[in-house]
């Protein structure tokens, strides 16, 4: 049975990348970082194994990465948004958007951004009741 596994985000600097992953938003530093000579450093972050984001910082001269227009954002369920949203902000985490009701009115979410200029969504789970 096929299963989501991860999601593969270049970064612009991976220290960054690791403290707003791990520190910022409470996720593990499943693995790494990983220095392969020549190719990419590579780190993985996430609760567990079963779903998690692959960082990867290509060693290739290259411009500063930029979104594509084809992408969108990571989401991350988040116990006690209205906690995490103060932390947050408190740690100078760019907010997006600030605490709302999903589309469905089903959760709140609330958007930041990553140091790389990803869009990260962060949703309370569901069943949890809308907060905002």
């Amino acid at each position: 049975m096929p299963r989501y596994l991860h999601t593969s985000v270049f970064v612009n600097n991976m220290d960054d990348s690791i403290d707003f992953y791990t520190h910022k938003l409470g996720l593990k530093l499943l693995d790494g970082p990983f220095h392969y000579p020549g190719n990419a450093d590579m780190a993985f972050v996430g609760n567990d194994w079963n779903s998690y984001i692959e960082l990867v910082y290509d060693l290739e001269d290259h411009p500063p990465y930029q979104l594509g227009n084809r992408y969108e954002h990571l989401a991350i369920e988040v116990e006690n948004l209205s906690r995490v949203m103060a932390d947050l902000k408190a740690n100078g985490i760019k907010v997006l958007q600030d605490i709302k009701k999903s589309p469905g009115g089903g959760r709140s979410i609330a958007f930041i951004e990553d140091p790389n200029g990803i869009p990260v969504e962060l949703l309370e789970p569901k069943g949890a009741g809308a907060t905002a």
